[in-house]
C-alpha cells in the first residue's frame, strides 16, 4: 500500500510505502521524501511496451532505433516537439542521407513521431516523455491540419 502526503503546492512529498528485502524476503515500510519535480527534471522514461516492442522490430532494432535514440537528447522537459534535419543528423549520427530519410520514415509509420512542419516533428508522449508525461499524450492526440511544406 502507497500512503502520499504532499506538503503546500510546491513543497515536499513523502511517501510511505512497502519494499522486499532482496536478500531477506522481509517486507519492509520505507519513506521517500523529495520533490516531485526534482524526480522529473531531465528524465526520459520509455514505456516498457514501447521498449519491447522496438526490440522484436527488425526496422527498428539496431537502425532507425539510433535516430530515436538522438531524437531523445534533443527533447527539452516537457516537451514533445523538436526539430530535425539531414544535415543535423549527418553531423551527429555520420548517416548518408537515404539512411536517415528511411529512418525517419520508420519511426512516423510506426506511429513514434510525426510531422508538424518542415523540420519540426513530434515525438509519441506514449512512447517516449521527458519529463511529466500526462498532459503531453492529450496533446499529442489532437488532430493536425494537412502538413504544409
Amino acid at each position: 500500500m502507497i500512503e502520499t502526503i504532499q506538503t503546500g503546492k510546491r513543497g515536499k512529498t513523502f511517501s510511505k510505502q512497502q519494499a522486499i528485502d532482496p536478500q531477506t524476503g522481509e517486507t519492509k515500510d520505507i519513506l521517500l521524501i523529495g520533490n516531485p519535480e526534482e524526480f522529473d527534471r531531465n528524465f526520459t522514461k520509455v514505456f516498457h511496451a514501447f521498449t519491447e516492442a522496438l526490440i522484436s522490430d527488425e526496422e527498428i532494432a539496431g537502425k532507425a532505433i539510433r535516430l530515436l535514440f538522438w531524437i531523445m537528447t534533443q527533447l527539452e522537459n516537457g516537451r514533445i516537439e523538436f526539430y530535425m534535419d539531414y544535415q543535423t543528423i549527418k553531423n551527429n549520427l555520420n548517416v548518408g542521407k537515404a539512411t536517415y530519410h528511411r529512418w525517419k520514415k520508420t519511426l512516423e509509420n510506426k506511429g513514434i513521431i510525426r510531422k508538424i512542419k518542415t523540420n519540426l516533428y513530434q515525438l509519441n508522449p506514449a512512447c517516449v516523455v521527458k519529463g511529466k508525461g500526462h498532459t503531453l499524450i492529450d496533446e499529442f492526440r489532437q488532430p493536425r491540419l494537412p502538413l504544409e511544406d
